[in-house]
């Protein structure tokens, strides 16, 4: 920004939008950090959820999961993991449809959304660079 064009108007219209654009940006992400899944095997007998991460977070056993064989057991909580993290991803799609954001991931769009905060504060440090140089110009013209 030249100090010579400045105009604050322009200063008072960028620091609103980039406001607005902030709020709306740190909404999705406290949403987006809060999509969790749930899912069970085929038979009900394994439970799972799944973090905002994708990490597993529970896992319930039903008792007669006791007298299963250990591979149909492990089959059981592959499913509902499975199922929970399926369950998580759907959600994920819903806060963020994809056509949206032209098909990224979430983990893309939490980095773009980075990516813009970052942008954010350098172009408001160097518009504040900038006013400083106006205010100088101003004291030294004084």
């Amino acid at each position: 920004m030249d100090p010579i064009d400045f105009d604050p108007d322009d200063l008072d219209r960028v620091i609103s939008e980039s406001e607005r654009s902030v709020r709306n940006l740190a909404g999705a992400l406290d949403e987006l950090s809060q999509v969790t899944g749930q899912g069970e095997s085929r038979s009900g007998a394994v439970t799972a959820r799944v973090d905002a991460g994708g990490r597993l977070d529970d896992l319930r056993l039903a008792p007669r999961t006791s007298r299963m064989e250990l591979d149909e057991l492990t089959g059981e909580i592959l499913q509902a993991v499975r199922a929970a993290q399926d369950d998580q991803a759907r959600r994920l799609r819903d806060v963020l449809p994809p056509t949206s954001f032209g098909g990224l991931s979430a983990e893309a769009v939490t980095r773009r959304f980075q990516d813009l905060q970052d942008g954010f504060s350098r172009q408001m440090h160097d518009r504040l660079d900038a006013l400083e140089t106006i205010r100088r110009r101003a004291l030294s013209d004084g």
